[in-house]
């Protein structure tokens, strides 16, 4: 069976299950007979929508619509991380825009048939004034970090792998995945639920947005977790970084390093490293390194 025929079915087994739960709100014998009208007209629509074909019309957004929704998403999340963003002239931000223009470029190279195309007008890093450890990819290639991400990381390699997890996301899709599917489910809620009452349509409103807002709260789920890590770690050994970083900056989040932020939405940082595999031993470099020096002298600015 065909995963927009999945769809329908489950759809409208909950819609009409939905229909039955009307039957028991106060308004005796008119609310049931009505929930009986209710829910043979979604049964006839869920036939008549599958017939059609109508249930195989894509939900993909273009990319154009892609990128000012991922503004939209953008600006929310900046507000709910601490509503205040660092200028893009600040020395911090233009360092986290030029590392994260790197890593982008490098993970486009691995680009697949079935990843996102390259953001319209390019990925846009942010960095947000909040002491929690955070950084979000978003619709449209908007990427935020935190301040206090660019407190915990200790070298130019171990924000680049922060960067590159969050890059995969949005070139895999997971960031628009949740937005497709509840327009896709919006279309055959609104297809199923044509000629019924408003009462209902008011329902299944309120479901689709609690549906959607669970998705986007809880994170893109642990395979996709997973895959970004080891997506980010062949990112930026292909952009010339360590490609050990990402496991040491989980190696040292433990405890209360490892609640809330960026890590509540993740698999355990144990299932994370042992995926990763075992961090080979660090080299120390002799002579100038002109990469810590930059990273010591751009990130002073928010420490």
């Amino acid at each position: 069976m065909s995963r927009g025929r999945v769809v329908a079915t489950a759809a409208a087994v909950v819609l009409l299950a939905a229909c039955a739960e009307l039957n028991k709100l106060p308004g005796g014998s008119y609310l049931q007979e009505r929930g009986k009208a209710n829910a043979q007209k979604i049964a006839d629509n869920a036939v008549d929508t599958v017939a059609s074909g109508d249930i195989t019309k894509t939900a993909a957004f273009s990319m154009e619509q892609e990128f000012y929704i991922g503004k939209t998403i953008a600006a929310n999340v900046i507000a709910r991380l601490g509503g205040r963003a660092l200028p893009p002239e600040h020395p911090a931000a233009r360092y986290v825009r030029d590392v994260g223009t790197v890593v982008a470029l490098s993970s486009a190279e691995d680009q697949t048939a079935d990843d996102r195309p390259y953001p319209l007008r390019g990925y846009r890093f942010v960095v947000v004034e909040a002491r929690q450890l955070n950084a979000v990819g978003m619709p449209g290639g908007f990427v935020a970090i935190t301040t206090g991400a660019l407190e915990t990381v200790r070298s130019e390699d171990e924000l680049a792998a922060v960067l590159a997890h969050e890059i995969a996301h949005v070139q895999h899709g997971h960031a628009m995945a949740p937005l497709e599917s509840a327009r896709q489910q919006e279309h055959i809620t609104s297809s199923m639920l044509a000629g019924t009452d408003a009462l209902v349509h008011q329902f299944f409103g309120k479901v689709v947005e609690t549906g959607t807002n669970f998705v986007l709260d809880k994170g893109y789920g642990k395979v996709n977790e997973l895959a970004a890590d080891a997506d980010a770690k062949r990112t930026i050994e292909r952009a010339g970084y360590d490609p050990d970083a990402l496991a040491r900056l989980l190696s040292r989040l433990g405890g209360k390093a490892a609640e809330g932020g960026f890590m509540y939405r993740h698999p355990p940082v144990a299932e994370r490293r042992k995926a990763l595999g075992a961090a080979s031993p660090l080299v120390a470099r002799t002579g100038p390194n002109p990469r810590a020096a930059r990273f010591e002298a751009r990130l002073s600015t928010v420490r």
